[in-house]
């Protein structure tokens, strides 16, 4: 963060404390002006995806009264409180003239889930690079929609280039790439079990430690947490994806979003993977609790751990505050797989969530325990039933 942006943001603070403790004494009535709503859309052309999916909705306004309901992947619009725009006509056109016309998943899905989901059928391995895409949306209620991406073009690409073990305590990963025409920017991106880390560079190249902190996390957490396999990509991006996406992150400069839509907000842009690969994360174990423990009770659910591998992630800050734990576990049986832990330690008592996958909101069950120095007993909240884990 430059000395500038800061500045601005302690100024701005003062100022609007000060109008705040002036305005106090006499609160006014303030009649906000009706807006009219406007399309929304979200596309970008991804050369590693099977097919290209466009996000068409409505800017909320006040008139329509949104639902609080649970994020559902399938639904993503409607479930995230937006007003999905159904029934549209999408296209997208290449630089040959070919139309690809999208199919709204809540035609395709029996439940009416989708709406405002649009499914391209245009493979990522046939998009040209170089080339530019032209999308169209035109809706029942007579909204003409467009805007046009130009693919960036890399000379080279790798997949898969980037995975190794990762120990936090002492690796440091130095990824470089070949410089990509049709390009404006570079993407880094590492997803974390707290969210994804994200920076644009111009660099041909990037180092990242073990320390390197999350900034898009709360509580600035760490973007490598040992015991998980963690995604890493360095992508091409154009100038739509980059000036939209660094205008709505940047809390700093208070410039409003750049969009090139036409007739409509929101981003039409195109993004082609140079390296990527995935990390399994790893540290140091000094601490008594750290290590690979085996179930020696008897289990008789397939979806049960029958190995779990502890690290401290953060130590405590201070005494009578907990330890963070990660990790992963290992289940058994013929679909037997890894997945991530995060828990605590506060003296001996022991908790820590069996996550479905790499997220910290996907919890599939909670372990609560008492360790003793050797074993670690405890239940587990959702499934029930008692386990005894012994360090190997």
């Amino acid at each position: 963060m430059s000395r500038f942006a800061f500045d601005r943001r302690v100024v701005l603070a003062l100022a609007l404390g000060t109008a705040a403790a002036a305005a106090a004494c006499d609160l006014g009535t303030i009649t906000v002006p009706k807006t009219a709503p406007r399309i929304v859309v979200h596309a970008v052309l991804n050369t590693s995806a099977p097919t290209q999916v466009v996000l068409v909705e409505r800017t909320l306004t006040g008139t329509i009264t949104v639902p609080d309901t649970t994020f559902n992947p399938n639904d993503p619009i409607a479930s995230a409180g937006g007003i999905p725009v159904t029934g549209a006509t999408v296209d997208i056109t290449d630089s040959a003239g070919t139309v690809f016309t999208a199919v709204e998943d809540k035609v395709l899905l029996a439940n009416g889930q989708g709406a405002g989901v649009y499914r391209v059928s245009l493979s990522g391995a046939v998009i040209q690079r170089g080339q530019r895409y032209r999308l169209r949306i035109r809706t029942a209620e007579g909204d003409d929609v467009t805007a046009v991406t130009r693919v960036p073009r890399p000379e080279v690409t790798s997949s898969g280039g980037l995975t190794r073990t990762f120990n936090r305590d002492h690796d440091t990963v130095l990824v470089k790439w070949n410089a990509a025409g049709a390009t404006r920017a570079y993407a880094l991106r590492v997803e974390s079990p707290f969210g994804p880390f994200f920076l644009f560079t111009d660099s041909l190249h990037f180092r990242l430690t073990g320390d390197v902190r999350n900034l898009f996390a709360g509580d600035l957490r760490r973007v490598f947490i040992p015991g998980f396999r963690q995604d890493i990509l360095v992508a091409a991006v154009d100038s739509n994806f980059f000036d939209y996406y660094r205008t709505t992150n940047d809390p700093f400069t208070g410039t409003g979003i750049i969009s090139r839509v036409n007739g409509g907000l929101g981003l039409f842009g195109s993004i082609v993977a140079l390296t990527s690969g995935t990390l399994t994360v790893t540290a140091d174990q000094t601490e008594p609790i750290e290590g690979r423990y085996r179930v020696t009770s008897p289990v008789t659910d397939p979806t049960t751990p029958v190995s779990i591998t502890l690290y401290v992630e953060s130590p405590a800050a201070k005494n009578g505050v907990p330890a963070a734990l990660s990790g992963r576990y290992v289940t058994g049986g013929p679909t037997g797989r890894a997945d991530g832990v995060l828990g605590k330690l506060n003296g001996t008592s022991v908790s820590f969530a069996l996550l479905a996958n790499q997220l910290e909101g996907d919890t599939v069950d909670v372990f609560t325990g008492v360790f003793d120095g050797a074993t670690i007993t405890g239940t587990y909240g959702r499934r029930g039933g008692t386990a005894v884990f012994t360090k190997q």
